[in-house]
């Protein structure tokens, strides 16, 4: 049974991961080097925007701590709504710890991107730099994955709403369209706080207890104490 205090908290955990995820990508990016650019400009800009660069690292590593804690929770939540045993919100999960182990291992190439520059070796950076501007294909496989298994969970007899399951299916579909996958990334960003808050408050349909067993020892106390 899951913590209702703990569930309530879901929303606001999807917005802070999507601003999180935003600041970094957003604003401290910048103008960062494109995947064609030489290795002196690699050097000289992340010479120039160190602080930057490590800020970053900070801000997605304290997001994808929030997106750990949040597949966890709604692996939780979907197993209750559905109401019966699921390979759906486990493998929801799973999609959330494959995204977070891409964007881990994006991190250590961005990591050794600042290092390259910090120790002047243009030709590493460069090589690197072109890496860190083409490792998205995991990192989309792990959100289609969460978005498509909770979708389908959803549609699967699942008291959360219906259309939430069909979003959840239409951006899993968009994050391994291609050309379209950009969308999905975005879809995906405004999909946390949105399932956060609505399944952080979804109350699954109460059932009925069940009556204890009755048991051949149960029964034969039962007809000893009429007996007497």
């Amino acid at each position: 049974m899951r913590d209702q205090r703990t569930s309530r908290w879901m929303g606001p955990l999807g917005l802070a991961i999507l601003v999180l995820v935003f600041v970094s990508f957003g604003p401290l990016s910048g103008n960062s080097p494109g995947e064609n650019a030489s290795g002196a400009k690699v050097v000289s800009y992340w010479n120039a925007h160190q602080g930057v660069g490590w800020a970053q690292m900070y801000l997605i590593g304290l997001a994808l701590a929030l997106i750990v804690v949040f597949g966890a929770q709604l692996r939780t939540i979907l197993r209750e709504a559905e109401g019966r045993p699921s390979f759906l919100p486990n493998t929801a999960f799973a999609g959330a710890i494959v995204f977070t182990a891409a964007t881990v291992a994006t991190g250590c190439i961005h990591m050794t991107i600042l290092i390259a520059a910090h120790n002047h070796q243009p030709g590493i950076a460069q090589t690197l730099n072109f890496v860190d501007a083409n490792d998205y294909l995991t990192l989309l496989f792990g959100l289609a994955m969460l978005t498509a298994a909770t979708g389908a969970c959803i549609l699967n007899r699942s008291s959360l709403p219906k259309w939430l399951g069909w979003v959840s299916v239409v951006i899993a579909v968009l994050c391994i369209a291609g050309p379209l996958s950009f969308i999905g990334l975005i879809g995906a960003g405004i999909w946390l706080p949105v399932a956060g808050f609505i399944a952080g408050y979804h109350r699954p349909p109460a059932t009925l207890e069940a009556p204890p067993a009755v048991t051949a020892r149960t029964l034969d106390t039962s007809l000893t104490v009429g007996a007497v």
